[in-house]
């Protein structure tokens, strides 16, 4: 489906943007049932003359970007806008290595999400589990996707976003796109958000932990954390109660609540691509605030990630490490990407049997509670409580060693 063809038939749907329209709690699974499981991401450009019909096509989307045009000048608009914004991003893509790396972690998540589903779970059900890679822009499309699943005989399906936290302005905008290319026959469910499960926060203070050793260290007791997430667009706030900024600070309370040091931290927002309002602090404003309060070193982690992506490799390491720079901080680094860390693919995994009956997994597995409840705190962002899935706090945390982490292999090897 076109970008033109899918903003001249695109009609607001809450229920879809919320989620609430593919949220059945669990699909029943039988013996000898195909479960399709749709990873879904943002995508982004292969090549250099990618980058601008990319950029083109995140324009035309009315759930991501705030455009103040009216629907029939629309395509002009992001026509023209991708243009003059174009040549400035493939000098960022080249930057980085002359295209976007998130194709490459998300298959590589994929993968390993289906032989880890496949070896812990799909002898107990007596099912085959398939995974499938679905971008928003780009391919592998929603479209190729769709096909593959219906070859392949898919009977259940799961959708999973690759993001912890629901947004409208992420998983809403895939969800909107999926939903306007029909009906799945395929009793079909979501996974929302994991944004406290133990496995991910484990795996995110893993990921601080290495940041950490890349300063000297006389300096590594002073450095302050910078947890830098997605951009959003507020009106989603407003007019969905959309839960993000709520699920991002419950992650980022879980992190440092399991963490024993107490380091300073602050938690910004990326720039989004529209117009519009955004949610909370940009993140440029808050390393000049850091520098502001005196402080010298800074790490930041991308916690609404699971891949490495022209925004933490680019947005973060580059652009955030010049303003850095130029506002006197000395000592700046980004972390690594969860990408493929083996903590991070079995907790996709879990959320993925969670939504599955019959309850494949056993007492101490990391059975998620039906139930969302209230964090400690308000939201510094929107004021409200934030309200996460609980997971049991006896879920193990014990790395896979059929899965080895990439970024691990590759220091080994270098």
């Amino acid at each position: 489906m076109s970008p033109q063809t899918y903003l001249r038939t695109y009609r607001p749907d809450s229920a879809v943007l919320t989620g609430e329209a593919f949220d059945q709690a669990v699909v029943r699974v039988s013996p000898g049932d195909v479960v399709g499981v749709v990873t879904m991401e943002l995508g982004g450009p292969l090549t250099p003359t990618d980058v601008v019909p990319f950029l083109e096509s995140r324009l035309m989307d009315p759930v991501e970007v705030d455009l103040p045009v009216p629907k029939a000048f629309r395509p002009t608009a992001a026509r023209v806008l991708a243009k003059r914004r174009g040549r400035a991003l493939q000098q960022s893509f080249e930057m980085i290595g002359g295209c976007s790396p998130l194709r490459r972690h998300v298959s590589e998540q994929a993968r390993a999400l289906e032989e880890r589903l496949t070896a812990r779970f799909g002898t107990a059900l007596s099912a085959e589990f398939r995974t499938y890679v679905a971008m928003r822009h780009g391919e592998p499309s929603m479209a190729t996707a769709r096909r593959r699943m219906v070859e392949d005989g898919v009977s259940k399906v799961i959708l999973l976003p690759l993001q912890p936290h629901f947004s409208a302005s992420t998983g809403g905008s895939s969800l909107a796109y999926w939903r306007a290319h029909g009906q799945v026959e395929a009793p079909t469910t979501l996974v929302a958000e994991y944004a406290t499960h133990p496995k991910l926060i484990h795996a995110l203070n893993e990921r601080i932990d290495e940041g950490l050793q890349r300063f000297d260290r006389e300096v590594r007791g002073r450095v302050r954390i910078l947890f830098a997430a997605h951009g959003a667009a507020k009106r989603h706030l407003t007019r969905l109660g959309d839960p993000y900024c709520c699920q991002v600070h419950a992650t980022v309370r879980a992190v440092l609540d399991a963490r024993a040091d107490d380091r300073q931290s602050s938690v910004a927002f990326l720039p989004t691509l529209g117009s519009g309002a955004e949610l909370g602090e940009r993140v440029g404003d808050a390393v000049a605030d850091a520098a502001d309060d005196g402080a010298s070193a800074l790490l930041v982690v991308p916690i609404s990630f699971l891949s490495d992506r022209i925004d933490t490799a680019f947005d973060l390491d580059v652009t955030g490490r010049a303003i850095a720079a130029k506002e006197g901080i000395r000592h700046f680094e980004v972390t690594n990407g969860l990408n493929n860390h083996p903590l991070v693919i079995d907790a996709l995994a879990e959320c993925v049997v969670t939504h599955i009956e019959p309850d494949v997994l056993d007492a101490g597995l990391g059975l998620a509670d039906a139930t969302r409840v209230p964090a400690p705190s308000h939201c510094p962002v929107c004021d409200r409580v934030p309200h996460t899935r609980v997971w049991r706090a006896d879920a193990p945390v014990l790395a896979s060693e059929a899965l080895p982490d990439e970024d691990d292999a590759k220091r080994s090897a270098a």
